[in-house]
């Protein structure tokens, strides 16, 4: 049996994947009429697992349209007749069955909807109960998909609650039970916590199977086109929610529910879908423990930015080692930002969200569930905001090192032969306050161009650790309201590279033709073999603007990655999976481009150039606002510290605008605060010389050079792949400096492809899921 491909015929339809079918876990509520079609159907499609909950019994009624049944099974209990009527139809499915009634044991249909991947509403109970399924639904991003049939119609329905839930539509924009009391119960936020909700009232006036009556063809109907319209959402086609078909007349007809503003469960969704945050912030989880400690809230006014000599002189301080402190802290040293210090005021007024007034430390066996951000910060997700708390404990550094739990570990300083160690894990006073500061700050010298920040500040925590080593050294903990997490460069990047040779199959096959692309001048031949100068190396040439290539001037063969699975699908999730079908589906118009996109190139090419075009639009408003991103020398003097480089963008998720934000601006400092390291006084020239500087570095790390720690990444790519890198890397690195120096954006993107090109960028994404940063 193993041997045989039973699914052969059903590997072949066109935009189908399969892998991404035979990975979904249905949930089935009810298996009555629809129900039982729907998991014959399910069990066909060779889903992982079905699962059927129910409480009733067969009845003679029901023999002559609910097909798992037959007139033997009278007064057996229906899951026990339906899982023996579903063995000639099971071909590989695993058949969950359990006896449950899902109103007076709610909690138990919630477990089992955490298991799922969708779920079939097929329970005949009432508005209500709908309208709390799809709260369900809508809480832990499932799609919610039901059925009904009256007489000779049958009706189906299927909201995907992707992307952004508080956008809908979900059932509950089309339908609105009158009992505004009984909704407040049901709002998304609210529904996992019920144990039973027999509170909600049975509907009396709505007409019954008894009334009107039934039959095999309805039911047989509506099961198919609701298993029908989720199989294609869950694929990526945008189909009307709503179906209604008529067996007697042969009438179909179908519309899609618009977003309902005042619909409450779309108004009390989670900010982000389970398959958001997945792509966009990440799937590897930390746990956090409550630990002492004082919560600092920000707002307007608590933190003042007067230049005076003590300021300066307390910063200046941090250029030694903290001798003062005492004989254990005489190699000791803290991140030393060449700029005097800001003050920090008490705000009584100001209060911290209740998830924040306690401070949280990574540990080992924690209660509170958080996603990694990078060694030593982590996202906590709540229902309406994703809060980034930097500084809350190591635990891996850059070269994957598991620190122990909890804590902030001593590590070498790089550079000093005096034993110097610095305290990692964490902020500090000074640079936590700074970051607080500076990201409002920027925020508002990059909104006059539609940029944001990435991070938006909260407040702060001081930790109260006493037997942390080097308690005199203050341990503090960064809070903002993040945007994302996705890097530009660990994620975005390397997943557009890991896409090249799917979309561009004809030019990673010719390596000839991908050396085409370049003046003779970047290309090479050693032992007989042709290579391209990388990108950051003509960068560093004088002759820059001569040496690298605009492949957005240049019309390529591009094709649409496959909805199907590929080598570097076979590891994902299946939210993830369904993601990366969906985003495929979403190019599928665009590919090739039409003659009105052809100023574009191609559609990777135009994505390089906007992502270059955002990230030289921040670093000219920056500069002109006489702002250092955090490029200075500090205690090693053989490299200096830059935090100007692609891995301070995030990767913005769908509906924020934009596709990046800058952040990290704990080190950060504006013109007039500045002081040189060497001399201990203001210096302008060399203020100007340093920011100056940060423009070259990100050019240099745009165009791939991996010596700044903070981009390091590790992909395997062929030569003719690598070649290719270097052309869309050049037009990216083009694109960023046009935006710097104020000239004509040469290739805008049409408003026909924007949807096009976040697809791109989703796909990237998917594909690096599992990386972190």
């Amino acid at each position: 049996k193993k041997q045989m491909d039973f699914f052969a015929r059903q590997k072949v339809v066109p935009n189908w994947n399969n892998s991404l079918i035979q990975q979904q876990v249905a949930l089935v509520l009810g298996v009555g009429g629809i129900g039982c079609s729907i998991a014959r159907n399910l069990c066909r499609l060779g889903l992982l697992e079905v699962i059927l909950v129910d409480y009733d019994v067969v009845a003679a009624s029901n023999i002559n349209r609910q097909v798992l049944y037959c007139s033997l099974d009278v007064g057996r209990r229906k899951i026990d007749a339906a899982v023996e009527g579903l063995q000639r139809d099971n071909i590989t499915s695993k058949v969950t069955p359990v006896f449950c009634d899902a109103v007076k044991e709610w909690g138990r249909v919630v477990e089992l909807a955490r298991k799922a991947t969708v779920v079939f509403n097929c329970i005949d109970y009432g508005e209500y109960f709908d309208y709390a399924v799809c709260s369900l639904c809508v809480q832990l991003s499932l799609p919610y998909v039901a059925a009904s049939s009256y007489g000779h119609t049958a009706i189906a329905e299927c909201y995907p609650m992707l992307g952004r839930p508080k956008q809908g539509p979900c059932w509950g924009c089309n339908n609105t039970p009158a009992n505004k009391d009984i909704l407040q119960k049901l709002v998304p936020s609210l529904i996992l916590d019920y144990k039973e909700i027999q509170f909600l009232p049975k509907d009396t006036y709505m007409p019954t199977n008894s009334d009107v009556g039934s039959s095999i063809l309805p039911c047989s109907l509506g099961a198919m086109l609701a298993t029908g319209c989720w199989l294609n959402t869950l694929h990526g086609y945008s189909l009307p929610q709503w179906t209604t078909a008529d067996y007697a007349t042969f009438n179909i007809s179908s519309y899609t529910v618009q977003s309902n503003t005042d619909c409450i469960i779309c108004r009390n969704a989670p900010r982000y879908s389970k398959q958001t945050l997945e792509a966009y912030f990440g799937t590897s989880m930390v746990r956090l423990s409550p630990v002492e400690g004082e919560a600092v809230p920000y707002s307007d006014g608590c933190i003042t930015d007067p230049v005076t000599d003590a300021l300066t002189e307390v910063s200046r301080q941090r250029l030694w080692p903290l001798a003062h402190l005492g004989e254990e802290y005489a190699h000791c040293y803290v991140p030393a930002i060449p700029a005097a210090d800001m003050s920090l005021q008490s705000q009584e007024t100001a209060k911290l969200p209740n998830e924040l007034h306690k401070p949280l430390l990574k540990t080992e066996n924690g209660t509170v569930l958080a996603i990694r951000s990078g060694g030593r910060s982590s996202l906590l997700v709540t229902q309406d905001t994703i809060y980034r708390l930097k500084g809350c404990g190591n635990y891996l550094d850059a070269d994957g090192f598991r620190y122990p739990y909890p804590g902030f570990p001593l590590k070498p300083v790089e550079g000093k032969e005096d034993g110097g160690v610095e305290v990692k894990g964490c902020c500090f006073k000074h640079t936590a306050i700074t970051e607080q500061f500076m990201s409002e700050h920027v925020g508002m010298v990059l909104g006059v161009e539609g940029m944001v920040v990435g991070n938006r500040p909260r407040g702060m925590w001081k930790y109260s650790l006493p037997q942390e080593p080097l308690p005199k050294i203050e341990k503090w903990c960064g809070l903002f309201e993040t945007l994302g997490e996705r890097r530009l460069a660990s994620h975005l990047l390397v997943g557009l590279e890991l896409l090249l040779p799917l979309m561009f199959p004809d030019l990673v096959s010719s390596h000839d033709k991908v050396l085409t692309l370049f003046p003779h001048a970047r290309t090479s031949c050693v032992e007989g073999v042709r290579s391209v100068q990388p990108t950051w190396s003509a960068w560093l040439s004088r002759d820059r603007e001569q040496l690298l290539v605009d492949l957005c001037n240049v019309r390529l063969q591009e094709v649409r990655p496959s909805q199907c699975a590929t080598p570097h699908t076979t590891h994902l999730t299946p939210s993830l999976l369904g993601e990366w079908c969906r985003a495929s589906y979403a190019i599928r118009e665009s590919l090739p481009l039409k003659e009105e996109s052809r100023g574009c190139g191609s559609l990777m090419a135009a994505l390089y150039w906007e992502l270059g075009w955002e990230v030289g639009v921040v670093k000219r408003l920056m500069e002109e606002s006489g702002i250092n991103w955090g490029y200075f020398i500090d205690h090693n003097p053989f490299e200096p510290h830059c935090n100007c480089h692609p891995n301070n963008y995030i990767v913005l998720p769908p509906g924020e605008g934009k596709l990046l934000a800058p952040v990290d601006f704990d080190l950060a400092f504006r013109g007039e605060r500045f002081f040189s390291p060497y001399t201990g006084q203001g210096d302008t020239e060399l203020f100007h010389s340093w920011v100056h500087t940060e423009y070259e570095e990100m050019g240099r790390t745009l165009g791939g050079d991996q010596s700044n720690t903070g981009v390091q990444t590790a992909t395997t790519l062929s030569q003719e792949t690598t070649a290719l890198v270097w052309g869309f890397r050049d037009t990216m690195v083009k694109g960023y400096s046009c935006s710097y120096n104020k000239g004509q954006n040469l290739h805008p993107l049409p408003d026909h492809l924007k949807v096009a090109m976040r697809a791109l960028v989703t796909m990237a994404l998917v594909l690096t899921a599992n990386h972190t940063s």
